[in-house]
Order: structure tokens, then sequence, then C-alpha cells
């Protein structure tokens, strides 16, 4: 860098005069005074005319253009949808009363109440076609004639 006194005598000026510039464009885009316009001629515009596209029909194609071969389209053979219907599977009379001993872990006992008698059941153990699948302490999970259905604890 310059170290002696003649940097400052070039620098400072260059300086000033940057600033300077920069405060007369911030100034002069505040200012009031707009540019007034003197010569206004008038513009006329001329009408665009609107012409009518012709209609025309696309015929059936009959032969392919490159290969020379006649055209046969594929016949679409509409499958019916094969609907099953499922008898709905009426279940038992079904309450899960809670759980009795084994904190929901895989020695958990589980008290359900299946057409009104009480049965102790434990996780894939079955009843009547009734499989306890999971179980806990809120609700169960059981599988009957391979339907799945949850129940959740009385209160």
């Amino acid at each position: 860098m310059l170290k002696s006194k003649k940097g400052i005598y070039i620098l400072l000026p260059l300086v000033v005069f940057i600033w300077g510039a920069i405060l007369y464009q911030v100034l002069d885009a505040f200012s009031d005074d707009d540019p007034v316009i003197t010569n206004t001629t008038d513009i006329k515009f001329s009408e665009i005319k609107t012409v009518e596209r012709q209609q025309f029909e696309i015929g059936a194609v009959e032969r392919d253009p490159f290969l020379g071969t006649l055209y046969r389209p594929k016949k679409e053979v509409a499958k019916k949808p094969v609907i099953i219907k499922k008898n709905p599977i009426t279940w038992p009379s079904i309450r899960y009363k809670g759980l009795v001993s084994g904190q929901g872990g895989s020695k958990a006992i589980f008290l359900v109440e299946i057409n009104g008698a009480d049965q102790l059941l434990e996780r894939n153990q079955s009843f009547s076609e009734i499989k306890l699948v999971k179980g806990s302490s809120v609700s169960i999970l059981l599988r009957y004639k391979g339907e799945s259905k949850q129940f959740k604890i009385l209160n």
C-alpha cells in the first residue's frame, strides 16, 4: 500500500466523489420534479379482421401409409367383472371383559364373554371357531371364519 501522504491525497478525493455520486442518485430518485412530456400523438388502432376457418372431417383409416398394408382394428373383448357375493358372517355375541393375568405378554389370559358364557382365552387359543389373535388390556382381536374383528373392553 501507499505509506505516504500521497496515498491520502489520491484516495480521499476518489472516495468523496463516489459517495457524492451515490447520494446524488438517491436524492434525485426522491425528488418531486417529474419530466414533462410535451408532444403527445393520438394512436389509432385498426380493426382486426377475423377469417372463419373451414370445417373438415377426418375419414376412417383404411391402410397404413408407410407399410402399405390394410389396417384392421383389434377387436376388444369386454370382460364382465366377476362379482363374488360373500354371505355376511354373523358373529356370535362377544364382549371383552378384561385382562385376567399376564399384563399383555405371551402368557396373558383374557376374559371374553361368548354367547353369554364367560371364557378364559390365551393368545392363539380357539373356542367354537373363534380364535384370539392378539390382545392387550384395552382391546382384543378375534378371528371368526376367516374374518377379523377388534373388540374393546367394557367399562
